[in-house]
């Protein structure tokens, strides 16, 4: 389970009305959300995770949809809208109408917890929306930053050695 995810539950306020995951993956942050008392309603275009989710749906308050995030015109209204490293993974030809989706899903009070990949990323050449600081903070326009992380550091992806350059982002509505 990714600390953004431990992070944002301890800012939502008790009797949340749930969360939306964006890039729920097999559920791994879905099921730490639900299992401490958070409805999640998850989406992820990766067909391969729909049974893993289906499983989990069976004993926690954890609803699925699959579906190409770029896509995406609503989302429920939620007091959690968490993505953890995907929504760079959205052409930058979509992102700005999927970002006015997460916004408009976003309860007041409502927390916005995110990972984005800056400009210096080493995927920043490969198609997606990777972002410098000033257009992380327009992004952010209007929101309370609770916390705005930008971290540069060399390590390893999936595929092998890579320089991340990253931000976290937790924000409230």
């Amino acid at each position: 389970m990714r600390p953004l995810a431990r992070r944002a539950l301890a800012l939502v306020r008790e009797g949340s009305g749930g969360a939306v995951e964006l890039g729920s993956g097999a559920g791994i942050e879905a099921r730490f959300l639900a299992e401490n008392g958070v409805s999640v309603h998850t989406y992820d275009g990766d067909r391969s995770v729909a049974p893993a989710m289906a499983d989990l749906a069976r004993t926690l308050p954890i609803t699925h949809t699959t579906a190409d995030l770029s896509t995406l015109r609503s989302l429920p209204a939620a007091d959690l809208v968490l993505s953890c490293a995907t929504l760079s993974f959205v052409p930058r030809t979509a992102f700005r109408a999927l970002w006015g989706v997460v916004r408009s899903a976003l309860r007041p009070g409502g927390v916005l917890a995110v990972d984005l990949f800056g400009d210096r990323d080493d995927w920043a050449g490969t198609e997606g929306t990777f972002l410098r600081r000033d257009e992380v903070e327009d992004l952010l326009d209007g929101l309370e930053v609770l916390e705005l992380v930008e971290e540069e550091r060399d390590g390893r992806s999936f595929s092998g050695p890579k320089h991340w350059h990253t931000f976290r982002v937790l924000a409230r509505r």
